[in-house]
């Protein structure tokens, strides 16, 4: 998972560029996951939009795509906004936003879902975790 945050982060200086028509300055940032809403379970073969919802920090904040790795049965998934940089963002509190992830049943398992929280004290990522077990038509 530090190896997906290093990429994020090399991206993310990386992607700071000017844009061409517009000139403005932009960054990729991570943030937390408030809330998620599965069903009770998932059928074998389905696609599902998964509303996920996080805080947007500010006016320069917006919705750029969700990272997404896998690890056998376990889904690890962070939000990416991309930032632009101005002198006229203006600060939010409690704005929850919501995306819907496009979700598509393989395999018949139940999936581990990791929604990413942020980090704790020992710099370790916290997660959201739902367990959604999958039956067959």
């Amino acid at each position: 998972m530090k190896k997906v945050f290093l990429l994020i982060g090399i991206l993310g200086l990386l992607a700071s560029c000017s844009l061409d028509d517009e000139g403005q300055e932009f960054r990729y940032e991570i943030e937390p996951v408030t809330n998620v809403e599965f069903p009770d379970s998932l059928v074998l073969g389905q696609n599902y939009q998964i509303p996920v919802r996080y805080l947007r920090p500010s006016t320069c904040h917006s919705f750029f795509d969700f990272d997404y790795a896998r690890q056998d049965s376990t889904r690890i998934v962070t939000v990416i906004n991309q930032v632009f940089e101005n002198d006229s963002c203006e600060e939010l509190t409690d704005t929850e936003v919501e995306q819907m992830l496009d979700f598509e049943v393989l395999y018949d398992y139940t999936y581990v879902f990791k929604f990413y929280q942020g980090q704790d004290t020992n710099d370790e990522p916290i997660y959201l975790i739902k367990n959604v077990p999958v039956k067959s038509n």
